[in-house]
């Protein structure tokens, strides 16, 4: 192990201090409304340092350094033209996201009830928490992994004589830790310590950064990476084999648009906001810090490339094919001094904490509230309801710790993330036409949803045989290509049917609840300068 005692002694500190701060914040909740959207009373800089936190875990900080050992900065100029395109879209206009903080909706299935219909409610709940749950079963033992690669940990360690794997031991102190902070004080909690969070993550990846550079020179630093990627490390549309290319770049920019529509953990911290243009603030200033933190995450595993190069080092003790997701963690287990040591493990212990739990509050939220809720006579009291979304949230940590003893990785990590978020960007092509589009019915919307769940899962499915039975052989369709066209097939099937058909809907004008609630909003302030009431 290279984790020094002042090392243990920093992360000691941190992570005392903050479940302190928990535990505190724990004793301010007292309604449904205030563990699941923080009493819909956060506003713009505690939901900005919030979401920069939350949107940042463990398993993205692996995915990057894996992108970035794997292809360079090729994915910086993509973020380029994807925040020129998103960032006017919805921190400008507030495109959409705006619009369902209108409708006051917690959740993705509750707006499709109240757009379109409760069994689609339902359909919509179980395939989304589906693919959500899917998705979240790698995070903790990708983390896992990275951690015990880092600390250079051997296979397996001895406690109390019992030997264990160190892997597992890592995986279940991480999902320990995500059921302690999820189940104190719940959105209020989450959103407080995510701030706080985002100070030590952010200042550990300047540091580390700069750290790096000052090591190998920067003039070396680029060059080792020119050398070995050459045009393809700086430009994702040269065309050759494992560059990003422009179906890549129209599928993960469909995709940013329609998961703002659909993704639990977006729209749930979209609805804990204070009114709908604090909602298009924040995504303003929010994509700026996570645009610049994504360039920097990348460039350690470009550090990995520049310095290492493609070849698997003799003692690193996994398998072959793990190299790539790996490599990042080999590299700074060698390159990383005590103190800045106990200030990343602490960056990554905290980035696994507030992205997991803001996940686990949201889809856990939604098994309860849209898959078990619908079919109860009766709906839970305030207590008996927070003690349905806790349970779930153990049951959830539970079965990912099921998952990581049988993991094997058949893909890079990002992409898998992506593939299984295609299908509940489904819901997404449901929630905007319907927002928008009066003719959206409820047999339109059946069809995007079935469309984006039968795709992506078949190609996952297909991709594990394929794996099996041919292992030597690439899988013949990318990411990109099964994702991409779900999407048009989807979008294209909701007008089609939508005309064809005259299904029930249940159309408003959310935009005329948005200027209302703005409106009203600026009126209070104006009636009442010196107030300051909300979540800052």
């Amino acid at each position: 192990m290279n984790v020094a005692r002042i090392d243990w002694i920093i992360i000691g500190v941190f992570f005392v201090t903050l479940l302190g701060l928990a535990i505190y914040i724990n004793t301010l909740c007292r309604s449904v409304a205030d563990y699941l959207v923080s009493a819909r009373k956060v506003r713009m800089w505690l939901g900005i340092g919030a979401g920069i936190a939350g949107e940042i875990g463990l398993v993205s900080i692996a995915g990057m350094c894996e992108q970035g050992y794997r292809r360079g900065y090729a994915f910086t100029l993509l973020q380029i033209f994807s925040i020129a395109i998103m960032v006017p879209l919805f921190g400008i206009w507030g495109f959409g996201i705006q619009r369902f903080r209108a409708s006051k909706a917690m959740s993705v299935p509750q707006y499709i009830e109240m757009r379109y219909s409760k069994r689609l409610r339902i359909i919509t709940g179980f395939t989304n928490c589906l693919a959500g749950v899917i998705q979240m079963s790698i995070f903790p033992i990708i983390g896992a992994r990275f951690l015990a690669v880092l600390m250079k940990l051997p296979e397996t360690i001895s406690i109390a004589g019992i030997p264990m794997q160190s892997v597992l031991l890592i995986m279940g102190l991480l999902l320990i830790c995500n059921i302690v902070f999820t189940y104190l004080g719940g959105s209020i909690t989450m959103t407080v310590t995510n701030f706080f969070m985002m100070i030590v993550i952010m200042g550990a990846i300047c540091w580390l950064m700069m750290h790096l550079i000052s090591q190998s020179g920067l003039q070396a630093y680029w060059t080792n990476l020119e050398k070995n990627l050459g045009k393809a490390a700086f430009y994702p549309f040269t065309g050759t084999d494992g560059n990003y290319g422009i179906l890549f770049f129209l599928w993960s920019t469909l995709m940013g648009i329609l998961l703002q529509f659909s993704y639990g953990p977006y729209l749930q911290k979209y609805a804990s906001m204070d009114k709908p243009k604090t909602v298009s603030r924040s995504y303003f200033l929010g994509a700026m810090f996570v645009s610049g933190r994504l360039f920097l995450v990348m460039g350690f595993g470009v550090a990995t490339l520049a310095s290492l190069g493609t070849t698997v080092p003799a003692d690193f003790h996994l398998a072959a094919a793990d190299w790539g997701q790996m490599s990042t963690a080999y590299y700074l287990a060698r390159h990383t001094p005590p103190v800045l040591m106990g200030f990343w493990l602490s960056c990554l212990l905290f980035a696994d904490i507030s992205s997991t739990d803001q996940y686990l509050l949201s889809w856990s939220t939604s098994i309860v509230n849209d898959c078990i809720m619908p079919f109860r006579k009766k709906p839970f009291e305030q207590k008996a309801h927070i003690r349905a979304i806790r349970l779930t949230i153990v049951a959830m940590c539970a079965f990912f710790f099921l998952v990581g003893m049988i993991y094997k990785p058949t893909m890079p990590i990002w992409e898998f993330l992506w593939l299984i978020a295609n299908i509940i960007g489904g819901t997404g092509i449901a929630v905007l036409f319907g927002m928008y589009w009066k003719r959206a019915n409820t047999a339109g919307a059946y069809a995007a949803i079935a469309c984006n769940l039968v795709i992506p899962l078949a190609d996952q499915i297909a991709r594990y045989i394929y794996s099996v039975k041919r292992p030597s052989m690439t899988y013949p369709l990318a990411p990109q290509q099964t994702g991409f066209w779900a999407y048009i097939i989807g979008m294209l099937l909701l007008v089609i049917v939508s005309l064809l058909t005259k299904s029930e809907h249940k159309y408003w004008d959310l935009g005329k609840a948005v200027r209302e609630m703005n409106d009203a909003e600026q009126t209070d302030s104006s009636r009442n300068p010196s107030s300051t009431g909300g979540i800052q």
